[in-house]
């Protein structure tokens, strides 16, 4: 099952007020929405953000002022001892997670995990990442308060209550089509 991660340490990294975890994501852990493999409006998310993603490497390179907390979502799965990384939204036991301080050399780069993993256990929060552009499914920054970037998000505010996307909108600058 595709599943992707909010998770409330991006949020505080971020730097911008937090939405109480209770309201803002799913039930049974706060951290935690489930998507179903091959959802079309993920897949539609995570083309949108393919289709920007050198203009994000572009800025997170040359920072413009304003800038701020540039991370990006990574899909991780145990294999034997360590993990691997995937964009492949069928796999099965797939865990997507933000990465943040991110180091670039061409198209490779390293990161810290920013996110607590709740199925993989192979790699722990803080752990530094090495990924390929071609390993990146998703990415944020922050433009004057507000989050660019972070299409994955739409489609789990759109699978929750409205209240929480309007709150996001209004919040976080969070635009869904």
């Amino acid at each position: 099952m595709l599943r992707s991660v909010i998770s409330l340490l991006s949020m505080l990294v971020l730097s911008i007020p937090v939405i109480p975890a209770e309201h803002a994501l799913a039930q049974d852990n706060p951290n935690v929405q489930l998507i179903a493999p091959g959802d079309p409006a993920m897949a539609k998310a995570h083309e949108k953000s393919i289709g920007e993603l050198d203009g994000f490497l572009e800025k997170l390179r040359n920072p413009p002022a304003g800038t701020e907390n540039y991370s990006l979502k990574l899909g991780f799965k145990d294999k034997d001892k360590s993990v691997v990384l995937t964009t492949d939204q069928m796999a099965p036991d797939v865990e997507f997670m933000w990465v943040y301080q991110i180091e670039a050399s061409g198209d490779h780069f390293t990161a810290l995990l920013g996110d607590r993993p709740e199925y993989i256990h192979n790699i722990k929060q803080g752990d530094r990442v090495a990924f390929e552009k071609s390993d990146i499914f998703d990415w944020l920054y922050v433009e004057k308060g507000k989050i660019k970037g972070n299409y994955t998000a739409c489609p789990l505010l759109l699978a929750g209550p409205k209240e929480q996307l309007d709150q996001y909108r209004e919040i976080y600058g969070i635009v869904c089509d």
